[in-house]
C-alpha cells in the first residue's frame, strides 16, 4: 500500500505523491494516472504500480484530479506535475490514458500503458447517453447511473462535457505523440468503455506515427481489471515496457 506519510499537496491544489528513484545515475520514474472520479490512495492498481516501482528501484508519481474543471484542466494539471517531476513511463487507468496521451503530445514519454482506457468518453456520453434536450444546456445536470457511487449515480454537469471538447483526440487526424511505445489492455466485458473503443484507439494510434502499438484484449476482463489475474498480466506488460 502507498504509505500515507508520503502523500502531499502539489501547488496547494492536487493530492499527490512522488518517490524519487533511488539511483540518480540510471534514474527512471513510472507514473500512474487514475481515472474519472478515482483516487490513487484507494486504488488497487495504484498500489500495484507503486510496489512495482519500489521493487524495481524506479521512481513513482501519482496524483488525484481536481474535483472541478474539465478534461482540459486535468490535462494541464497533469502536464505541469509531470514536467516538474521527470517521468519516463505512464500507466493510465480509464480516463488516465486519455490524460497520458494528451501529455505525450507535449513532452517525450518512453512508454505508455492504458488499462481500460477511456479516451473521448465525455463526447460518447454527450452524444449517446445524455437526453437530447440537455445536450446543449451548460447549466443542466445529467444523472448518470453508476455502480461506482454509493448513490447509484453520478451528477454530471453538461458544461463539464462541453468544456472537455478541446481535449478530444480521435477526431484529430494530425495529432502526433512523442511516445514510441503504447500498450492497451482492455477487458472484453468492459461495460463502461466498450472494447470497440480500444480497437478504434489502436487503429488511430497505429496511423498517427506511434512506432509500436499493441492492444491486448482480456477475454473475461471488466473495466477495472483489478482481479489478481488481471494485475499479474499488468505486471508482465510493465516488465516488457520498462525492461525490454
Amino acid at each position: 500500500m502507498i504509505p500515507r506519510n508520503i502523500i502531499r499537496t502539489f501547488n496547494n491544489k492536487l493530492t499527490f505523491t512522488h518517490v524519487p528513484p533511488p539511483n540518480e545515475i540510471s534514474s527512471r520514474t513510472i507514473c500512474f494516472i487514475p481515472g474519472f472520479r478515482s483516487d490513487f490512495t484507494t486504488s488497487k492498481k495504484a498500489d500495484y504500480i507503486y510496489n512495482f516501482a519500489i521493487q524495481h528501484r524506479l521512481g513513482f508519481l501519482s496524483w488525484n484530479h481536481s474535483q472541478h474543471g474539465s478534461v482540459v484542466d486535468w490535462y494541464k494539471d497533469g502536464l505541469e506535475i509531470v514536467q516538474e517531476h521527470h517521468v519516463d513511463y505512464i500507466v493510465g487507468a480509464s480516463m488516465g490514458l486519455w490524460i497520458a496521451l494528451l501529455i505525450s503530445r507535449d513532452i517525450p514519454i518512453q512508454g505508455i500503458m492504458g488499462i481500460g482506457g477511456g479516451v473521448d468518453f465525455t463526447e460518447r456520453w454527450l452524444q449517446q447517453q445524455v437526453p437530447v434536450e440537455q445536450r446543449s444546456d451548460p447549466e443542466s445536470v445529467w444523472r448518470k447511473p453508476s455502480e461506482y457511487d454509493s448513490s447509484g449515480h453520478y451528477d454530471i454537469r453538461i458544461d463539464f462535457l462541453l468544456n472537455s471538447r478541446p481535449a478530444l483526440l480521435l477526431d484529430d487526424p494530425k495529432a502526433q505523440f512523442k511516445c514510441p511505445s503504447i500498450q492497451l489492455i482492455h477487458g472484453v466485458n468492459d461495460h463502461d468503455v466498450p472494447i470497440d473503443t480500444a480497437r478504434q484507439l489502436y487503429k488511430y494510434l497505429s496511423t498517427n506515427g506511434v512506432e509500436k502499438v499493441s492492444c491486448l484484449e482480456v477475454e473475461d476482463g471488466d473495466h477495472r481489471l483489478s482481479k489478481s489475474q488481471d494485475l499479474a498480466l499488468v505486471h508482465q506488460k510493465l516488465q516488457e515496457m520498462v525492461f525490454f
